[in-house]
């Protein structure tokens, strides 16, 4: 399956997602490409759209293969094997956590918008991005989900890895993917239009979750 822009991918992922889904729930969007998979979703079920300050650690050398991901608690999961693969020292591994933690910072500033943890303890999460590779950042996502008070947690997105996908199915309460593929290379291969998502679509894209939400 190949969709043709995360906006379509979302639409696809409200359809799946209509059956099960159980009011109430926050919708949380990790940015920047999962705030534009999540909106269809606000627009469906009117659903409040928080984002989740989480990313992924990289290191220089091999900037698309993440070794972990941090939350905007600085609580970071790191897998040991990419990092001996990686050949990453001790040093290199907190270099790259505080890079990722000023990134996350200069997030919350720019996009003004309240993090998830604002929304709990108490609703539901249904925690959405444009697809799991390694899913180390989703990982992430989910512990801060749980660690805040969510009632449950839905992991949705379009597409995932087989092994990023055993994993979700593994810790979530839900999970939901329309494409699992057990030769999976990369997130962008599953989409016709995969550009960069910016900080000033970002914004438009808060701004409208903002007027449709009934939560």
């Amino acid at each position: 399956m190949t969709f043709r822009d995360r906006t379509e991918a979302g639409r696809a992922l409200g359809d799946a997602l209509a059956p099960v889904l159980a009011p109430p729930f926050v919708v949380g969007a990790i940015p920047r490409g999962g705030v534009t998979v999540a909106l269809p979703l606000v627009e469906r079920f009117r659903a409040p759209l928080a984002l989740v300050y989480a990313s992924k650690l990289t290191a220089p050398a091999a900037p698309e293969f993440a070794f972990g991901a941090l939350d905007e608690d600085g609580r970071a999961h790191v897998d040991t094997g990419s990092v001996a693969l990686l050949g990453l020292s001790p040093e290199d591994v907190e270099r790259v956590k505080e890079q990722v933690s000023g990134e996350i910072g200069r997030r919350m500033a720019v996009y003004g918008a309240p993090p998830l943890r604002a929304h709990l303890p108490g609703p539901g999460v249904v925690l959405v991005d444009d697809g799991l590779a390694t899913g180390l950042t989703m990982r992430v996502a989910l512990a801060y989900a749980r660690r805040h008070g969510a009632r449950d947690v839905t992991v949705a997105v379009p597409c995932a890895s087989a092994p990023a996908a055993q994993e979700c199915e593994r810790v979530a309460d839900r999970f939901v993917s329309l494409v699992v593929d057990p030769a999976f290379q990369a997130v962008g291969q599953y989409y016709l239009d995969f550009a960069s998502v910016r900080d000033d679509e970002v914004l438009v894209m808060l701004a409208r979750a903002a007027t449709l939400s009934t939560a």
